[in-house]
């Protein structure tokens, strides 16, 4: 939008394009077992990561905005939270017992305690993030003591996902845990996005704190959302407004969106994003 308005070209922010040829998959087992809670999940492998202090640039922009430098992959993950509006999760991948992920409803009365030291008792509703053996995240919302990265971690296990807006909405209140994940989550997350986010922290990741990335990442996606073109005209776009809008400007404007306009008729057009 400031783009738009500026008439300034918008520069999207560099992603990691390449990997090492080793598969994701080799290193982890993924099972998604609720897609109506989980409709998108990706995850990647990056091992040899050095834990420590945030660069001052990073620390700097977090600072900015109100939130404290953890480390420097939490940090990261974070920063480009905030950058994208897609929350990410880093799991130490050491401490996911099996070397897998399951993603699945909770049991009622099963155990979680969170990185903030918080022992929760699920109701049975929510939706968890797991190893073998036991829950490590509550989707969505916050991880688990037991999985946290620290400075000990040297293999982690990115996660970039979409879960159910309700869903988080939900767990977040029942017990009282507000994030700033579970506060976007909430609200809606593009789920098209989430493997573009995930290469974009892992490119930081990899230049602030080293690290192979793997290639071949989970991307557990069955029912991709499509973009549907949209029939609009002039003078709805004036009633909405509440005075005449300006063809010109409302084409210069849609252009400015990235917005690809296709004029059927004078003052009638579809648009697609």
């Amino acid at each position: 939008e400031l783009g738009c308005l500026l008439n300034k070209p918008v520069k999207q922010p560099e992603v990691l394009t390449k990997f090492v040829s080793k598969p994701t998959k080799d290193k982890m087992k993924l099972e998604v077992l609720d897609t109506e809670l989980c409709p998108r999940y990706t995850g990647r492998y990056i091992a040899g990561v050095k834990i420590g202090p945030s660069p001052a640039w990073l620390q700097k922009r977090l600072e900015a905005i109100g939130m404290n430098s953890i480390n420097n992959v939490v940090d990261v993950t974070n920063y480009v939270m905030l950058e994208m509006g897609q929350p990410l999760h880093a799991f130490d991948a050491d401490l996911l017992k099996g070397a897998a992920v399951k993603v699945r409803k909770a049991q009622k009365g099963e155990k979680f305690t969170t990185l903030k030291e918080q022992e929760l008792t699920m109701t049975g509703e929510e939706l968890l993030i797991c190893d073998s053996e036991k829950a490590v995240a509550l989707a969505g919302v916050i991880g688990g003591l037991n999985s946290g990265v620290s400075e000990k971690t040297q293999n982690i296990f990115l996660e970039s996902a979409s879960f159910n807006a309700m869903g988080v909405r939900k767990s977040s209140r029942s017990h009282g845990v507000e994030t700033d994940s579970a506060y976007r989550f909430a609200r809606g997350v593009d789920q098209s996005g989430a493997m573009q986010m995930s290469d974009r922290a892992a490119l930081l990741i990899q230049q602030i704190a080293g690290g192979e990335v793997y290639d071949n990442a989970y991307d557990v996606y069955p029912k991709p959302v499509t973009k549907k073109p949209i029939a609009i005209t002039l003078k709805t776009v004036s009633d909405r407004l509440g005075y005449a809008a300006d063809e010109k400007l409302f084409l210069t404007y849609m252009k400015g969106l990235q917005i690809k306009v296709e004029t059927k008729s004078p003052g009638e057009y579809v648009l697609t994003q």
